[in-house]
C-alpha cells in the first residue's frame, strides 16, 4: 500500500494582501506522477513554489513525511536536499555546457572532486538520453533537450521528491509525447515521487496517477483525482477543461 510523502492541510497561498489560492487540502503518495492541473492564472507555479520552499504560506501547513516542512528549519534544510526541480525552459546558464550545467549543485553540495562530478553529469545526462551531448552549449540543442538537460540537472543530487513546472510547454506533440515516456521511465527505474506543474492534456492523460484541479475564480481546489477519473464524473468545469482534447 503506498503511503503519504507530501500531506498539505488548510493551505493558503498569496503575495502580500494578493490572495491565490486557499483552504488547499491534498496528499501525494510515494513514487506518484502528481498533477497540478487548472486553467491560466489560477496559482499553479505559486502553490510548486510554496512546496519546494520558495514560498512561505499566508497560512496552512506542508508536511514531507511526517515533518512540519515550515515550522522546522533545521529539517527544512534535509528536507530542500531532497527535491530536485526543473524550472520553465529548463533555467540552463547559456554560458555553460550542459554538463557544467548539471555539475553546478555536485559542486556546491557534495565532495566529489572534478573528475567523479564530470563523471556523474555525464551519467545524469546519459539517464535522459543525452549522452555525447557534455560538451553542447544550451544553444546549440532543441528545446526538447534543453528540458531533458533541465530534468538531468533536477536529478544531479538523487532526490526523492522532483518538481517540473510546465515541462512539456513550448514542445510539438512528438518532443513532448516522448518526454512524457521518460517522465514515466525515471519514475519507474528511480523510485522519485514527481509533482507536476501543467496544463497540456496530452501530458496529464499520458502520466499522471493523481492530480488537483485549482480554480482561478473561488480561489480553491475543486477536485482531486486521476484525471481519468474526473474526466468522468468530476465536477463540470473541471470535465469541460479535460475534455478539450476530444471537441
Amino acid at each position: 500500500m503506498q503511503v503519504s510523502v507530501i500531506d498539505v492541510k488548510n493551505l493558503t497561498v498569496a503575495y502580500g494582501t494578493k490572495l491565490i489560492q486557499q483552504k488547499l487540502t491534498f496528499s501525494v503518495k510515494e513514487k506518484d506522477i502528481f498533477i497540478i492541473m487548472g486553467g491560466s492564472g489560477c496559482g499553479k507555479s505559486s502553490l510548486l513554489r510554496v512546496l519546494m520552499g520558495l514560498l512561505k504560506p499566508a497560512e496552512g501547513q506542508v508536511f514531507y513525511q511526517g515533518t512540519d516542512f515550515w515550522n522546522n528549519e533545521k529539517a527544512q534544510q534535509n528536507i530542500l536536499r531532497s527535491i530536485g526541480v526543473m524550472f520553465q525552459g529548463g533555467a540552463l546558464w547559456t554560458s555553460r555546457t550542459l554538463a557544467e550545467n548539471i555539475a553546478i549543485p555536485l559542486q556546491q553540495f557534495t565532495t566529489l572532486n572534478n573528475k567523479q562530478i564530470y563523471e556523474l553529469a555525464r551519467y545524469k545526462l546519459a539517464q535522459v538520453g543525452l549522452s555525447g551531448f557534455e560538451e553542447y552549449y544550451p544553444s546549440e540543442i532543441s528545446g526538447g533537450m534543453r528540458k531533458r538537460a533541465g530534468i538531468a540537472r533536477a536529478l544531479a543530487l538523487d532526490p526523492s521528491f522532483v518538481f517540473l513546472d510546465e515541462p512539456s510547454a513550448g514542445l510539438d506533440p512528438v518532443s513532448s509525447a516522448r518526454l512524457d515516456e521518460l517522465i514515466l521511465q525515471l519514475r519507474d527505474s528511480l523510485g522519485m515521487t514527481i509533482v507536476i506543474v501543467t496544463h497540456e492534456l496530452a501530458s496529464i492523460f499520458a502520466v499522471a496517477d493523481n492530480s488537483i484541479w485549482l480554480d482561478a475564480q473561488t480561489k480553491t481546489m475543486l477536485a482531486q483525482g486521476n484525471p481519468h477519473e474526473l474526466l468522468k464524473s468530476g465536477p463540470l468545469v473541471v470535465q469541460k477543461f479535460l475534455n478539450r482534447e476530444s471537441e
